[in-house]
C-alpha cells in the first residue's frame, strides 16, 4: 500500500492548475500523466487552430501566459514542498512547448505521440543544462527546465521531421 503525504489545499482553484486539473494527483508518473494530459489539450484545443501565422502568433502568447501563470501559482500552492511531482502545470507548459512545431509540420497522430515521447525523455533525462535549472529552487526553474526540455523536443522534431523527408 502507497501512501501519498500531499500538501495542497483542494480548496484553492489554483491548485486545480497547478495540479494539472487532476492529473498531478495520479500515484504513478504524474509528470507523465500532466504531460499527457496537456497533449490532449491541445489537440483538441490547438491542433486545428494552428494552421495560420497570426493563430500560432496567439498559441505562442498562450504559452507564455501559461509560464507566467505556473511562476504566479507556484509559490501560493506547493506551499513547504520544493518542486513536488503533483505540481505539473510546468509538464503542461513544456509539454505546449514541445508542440509549437507541429502546425508547421504535418502534424498527424504519429508526430502528436512524437513530441510527447521526446519531451519526457528530456524531462526525465535532463540533458545540456537542464539539469542545472533543476537543481535550482524556486518557481522559475520549476518553470524553465520543463520549457528547455520543450524546447529540446521542438528542434528534434524539426530535425526529425525535415530528416525523414528527405530520405
Amino acid at each position: 500500500m502507497v501512501i501519498v503525504i500531499f500538501s495542497m489545499n483542494l480548496r484553492n482553484p489554483l491548485s486545480w492548475l497547478s495540479l494539472g486539473f487532476g492529473s498531478g494527483l495520479s500515484p504513478i508518473a504524474p509528470g507523465t500523466m500532466g504531460s499527457f494530459v496537456a497533449l490532449i489539450i491541445y489537440y483538441f484545443f490547438f491542433h486545428s487552430l494552428t494552421a495560420s501565422l497570426t493563430n500560432n502568433f496567439f498559441f505562442l502568447i498562450f504559452i507564455m501566459i501559461s509560464f507566467l501563470i505556473g511562476i504566479y501559482i507556484y509559490p501560493k500552492t506547493v506551499e513547504k514542498d520544493d518542486d513536488p511531482g503533483s505540481f505539473v502545470w510546468d509538464e503542461f507548459v513544456g509539454m505546449w512547448v514541445a508542440c509549437l512545431p507541429l502546425s508547421y509540420i504535418e502534424s498527424s497522430f504519429l508526430w502528436l505521440l512524437i513530441s510527447f515521447f521526446l519531451f519526457r525523455l528530456f524531462d526525465i533525462w535532463k540533458p545540456l543544462g537542464i539539469r542545472t535549472f533543476d537543481k535550482g529552487h524556486g518557481a522559475f526553474n520549476v518553470m524553465i527546465d520543463d520549457v528547455i526540455a520543450g524546447v529540446y523536443s521542438a528542434v528534434s522534431i524539426i530535425f526529425l521531421f525535415t530528416f525523414f523527408n528527405y530520405i
